[in-house]
């Protein structure tokens, strides 16, 4: 999923959790679930892991964070939250998984340092989850027009459960 999505339902989980600590909890976990569910960027991760359509990838990826920002904002701004904690905790929850691949991605680690060995697990780890159901179910990603429209409906649903 798009990170707008990941926090959207962060704070949607993190609010019916109650809980700080749980809230993070689950939606790290969340993520990979979601992220499981073909969404449409594939092709566009590959050619941007290939050195192609970089700039694409990095404007797509600007935005996301951009709208996820705005919908946050949205979402504290308006919302009846019964812990504003937990709500932050699910978001941050929610999207730290996305933000440790992004820390890969930019400075590569290398070597046999923790960090960089502990890194380099996660990302495999996210990048097979995030294929499993396309390489194994479907065969094939959506088209990213779908897939944006299908996000932008899951934001509209949650942002209405939420508001």
């Amino acid at each position: 999923m798009f990170l707008v999505v990941h926090a959207s339902v962060g704070a949607l989980v993190g609010n019916a959790v109650g809980n700080p600590a749980a809230a993070f909890s689950v939606n790290f976990l969340l993520h990979f679930l979601l992220d499981m569910i073909p969404h449409g960027d594939q092709m566009l991760y590959e050619d941007y892991k290939q050195g192609k359509k970089v700039r694409k990838a990095m404007i797509h990826t600007g935005m996301d964070a951009l709208a996820a920002a705005i919908v946050v904002a949205i979402i504290f701004s308006f919302g009846d939250f019964i812990s504003e904690a937990s709500v932050a905790a699910g978001v941050v929850g929610g999207l730290l998984p996305d933000f440790l691949v992004g820390m890969y991605e930019l400075f590569h680690p290398k070597g046999r340092r923790w960090t960089g060995r502990q890194l380099d697990r996660f990302n495999r780890l996210h990048m097979h989850n995030h294929v499993f159901l396309i390489r194994n179910l479907f065969r094939t990603d959506m088209p990213l027009k779908i897939g944006f429209v299908m996000q932008a409906v899951a934001i509209v649903a949650i942002l209405k459960l939420m508001l």
